[in-house]
């Protein structure tokens, strides 16, 4: 009898540190979910931020690429001119074209150095890449600036693509559409649309 009782009263007295026990382990484990909680927030909102600044990084490079872009942007001035030196009329073949060219409003100077400044002609029967100065010159022609290949504000450059007979795989003849396009090394490329009469003269404007 007094074993039973005993026994009775060790398992009443065991049960209050069960409980305690068991409430220590609850709040360890709720502890350690609110830690895991804020170390994934900070994560996330780490990231959320490291994406927004460089979201705010790529548009300013944009946008500063687009504004050196717009300031370097040349301007075709005039009439482009096929020159022929050779026979004329319906079998004569262009030989040179002249234009000129000037810095747009405001804009930054553009190196028209061949090689720095590619010049692309096309029409239906090829694409050829002008850039050295056996197949174009550039020079300032206006009676403001200086003689260097650098297209400043108020300057007029002269661009003569040279001796097309031998840098054209295929002859530039009459009713031939062809496009010119001036690639510089920085800025916007100008692009140039013609087509040639159907009798050439020795100087004809393709206006």
């Amino acid at each position: 009898m007094k074993l039973s009782r005993l026994k009775k009263q060790k398992s009443v007295d065991q049960t209050p540190k069960l409980a305690s026990d068991q409430r220590g382990i609850t709040g360890l484990e709720t502890a350690i979910v609110l830690i895991a909680f804020v170390v994934v927030s900070s994560v996330f909102a780490f990231a959320a931020l490291s994406t927004g600044l460089f979201s705010s990084d790529k548009a300013k490079e944009t946008h500063t690429a687009g504004l050196a872009e717009s300031r370097g942007t040349l301007e075709l001035k005039g009439s482009v001119v096929a020159k022929v030196s050779g026979t004329t009329g319906a079998t004569g073949v262009v030989t040179s074209i002249e234009f000129q060219i000037s810095n747009a409003a405001a804009g930054e100077a553009i190196d028209m150095t061949p090689g720095n400044t590619i010049i692309k002609y096309s029409d239906k029967t090829q694409t050829v890449n002008l850039n050295s100065s056996t197949e174009f010159s550039a020079s300032n022609i206006a009676a403001f600036g200086d003689t260097d290949s650098l297209l400043e504000i108020g300057e007029l450059f002269q661009i003569t693509l040279l001796d097309l007979t031998s840098n054209l795989a295929t002859d530039l003849g009459t009713n031939t559409d062809f496009t010119i396009e001036m690639i510089p090394s920085g800025g916007a490329v100008l692009f140039i649309g013609r087509r040639t009469p159907v009798s050439l003269e020795a100087s004809n404007r393709l206006d």
